[in-house]
């Protein structure tokens, strides 16, 4: 069970909350294309603009493809486990206008 009276639990809430702040100041990259299946993601987004010039030309992916932002963020998670390419990954969704999407970022 979780101590609502502790403060580390209120500390990552405010960390949380300072980090989607700052997704204003993120240069975003916004992939249109859908697929149907993950294996098809995963290899759009590996061979892709996605993966690879994420951290360099952006900072951010938003799509409205959950499969996408899944395969980016579980390739991000692996190469930063092997060497260290990012300081952290943060994924989040938003749903608005009776749509959602999901963004990746780093930093």
């Amino acid at each position: 069970m979780v101590d609502r009276n502790n403060k580390d639990d209120s500390y990552h809430f405010i960390k949380e909350e300072n980090q989607r702040a700052k997704q204003n100041n993120i240069r975003w990259f916004r992939e249109t294309v859908h697929f149907e299946t993950l294996r098809e993601a995963e290899e759009w987004v590996y061979n892709g603009d996605a993966f690879n010039k994420i951290g360099v030309e952006f900072e951010g992916y938003v799509t409205s493809d959950p499969k996408l932002a899944f395969a980016l963020l579980f390739n991000l998670t692996r190469e930063n486990t092997l060497n260290q390419r990012f300081q952290n990954i943060f994924a989040d969704e938003d749903h608005s206008d009776g749509q959602a999407l999901y963004m990746v970022w780093v930093s």
